[in-house]
Parts: C-alpha cells; sequence; structure tokens
C-alpha cells in the first residue's frame, strides 16, 4: 500500500462522518506483526440505504465499487469491495460494513496510528484479537496468537478477556492453538 493509494480513501471515509477502522493484515502489521496480504480492509458501520451514497462516493475519487451483502452464516454483515479503476497494480480494498457479534463498543476502542504520515484508525489490539478469533481461519488465529505475544503486557487483559467470555471463547485455547 502506497500513500496516495490510502490518501483517497480515507478522505471518502472520513467526508462520509462513518466511523471506520483500518482492519485484517494492515491493522495486525500496526500492532506490531507484519504479515503478507492481498488487500486492505476497513471495518465500518453506517445504514444499509446508505451504501448507495458511498460507493457512489468512491466511484467519485477514482474507484469501482460492488457491494456484496453478507450471508446467514458469514461473520461478515456486509462488504464493499473498491478497486481502482485505472491502477492495475493497487491493492483491493474492502470496506467490512460490520461484523457478526463484533464487539459494541469497537469503534470507542479505536486508536490513531501514524502509516505513511498519516493518521489511521486501526481496531484496538484487542478488538482485533476477538474479531480474528471470530473470523476463525488459520490465518486469523495465528494473527490473534501473534498479537498477544507481541503486545504481551501492554493489553487491557481483563477487557479482552471478558469479551472472549461473552462469545464462549477461551484464551488459553488461542495461545495454545
Amino acid at each position: 500500500m502506497k500513500k496516495a493509494e490510502l490518501l483517497p480513501i480515507l478522505k471518502v471515509l472520513h467526508e462520509t462522518g462513518i466511523p471506520f477502522a483500518l482492519a485484517g493484515g494492515y491493522a495486525v502489521a500496526a500492532w506490531g506483526v507484519v504479515r503478507a496480504t492481498r488487500d486492505i480492509d476497513f471495518l465500518a458501520t453506517m445504514a444499509p440505504g446508505k451504501i448507495p451514497e458511498l460507493i457512489m462516493k468512491f466511484k467519485k475519487a477514482g474507484f469501482k465499487g460492488k457491494y456484496r451483502p453478507g450471508g446467514e452464516d458469514d461473520p461478515v454483515k456486509g462488504v464493499i469491495g473498491l478497486e481502482r479503476a485505472k491502477a492495475e497494480a493497487a491493492e483491493p480494498v474492502e470496506i467490512i460494513l460490520g461484523i457478526k457479534k463484533m464487539p459494541a463498543a469497537i469503534f470507542e476502542r479505536v486508536q490513531q496510528v501514524q502509516f505513511f504520515g498519516l493518521d489511521v484508525p486501526v481496531i484496538s489490539p484487542e478488538d482485533l484479537i476477538v474479531l480474528k478469533c471470530l473470523a476463525g481461519g488459520p490465518v486469523d488465529l495465528e494473527d490473534a496468537r501473534s498479537i498477544l505475544a507481541v503486545m504481551k503486557g501492554r493489553l487491557d487483559m481483563a477487557y479482552l478477556e471478558d469479551e472472549l467470555k461473552k462469545r464462549k471463547i477461551r484464551l488459553d485455547k488461542i495461545k495454545n492453538g
């Protein structure tokens, strides 16, 4: 990802006034665990009726956008997929419009992190661990374990354990694989 790719995305999201934060592999990297990723993920929340308006704003900013609602068994409530209209090499962007069972105050706990000289809202490491556990894939669970290890001593463990317990996820199972 380059600053030139990130800037128009942040501008559109800020202009809409919707709560949003960097998620996925780049958020994992923000908390000290660098790994390969093929896309840029943001988590956001908005009224379903506003989705076409957001897609139109991205179109005006030079993106092609397509909305996919989440299925009944899908933990994701919906996704707006974005691609640069004219750039072949740019990474695809996904705006994830909520995740079932995500922490209620997730956007209140967002932290600002510097990326390419820009302040970018990033999901807190504790909430990111919860989201990775909800996703449940092998890479997601490894991300959760890695964040736990790298952020050891800097996490709000009481909050994390409470949020995991609400979702019937055991912390020791994450740590031990």
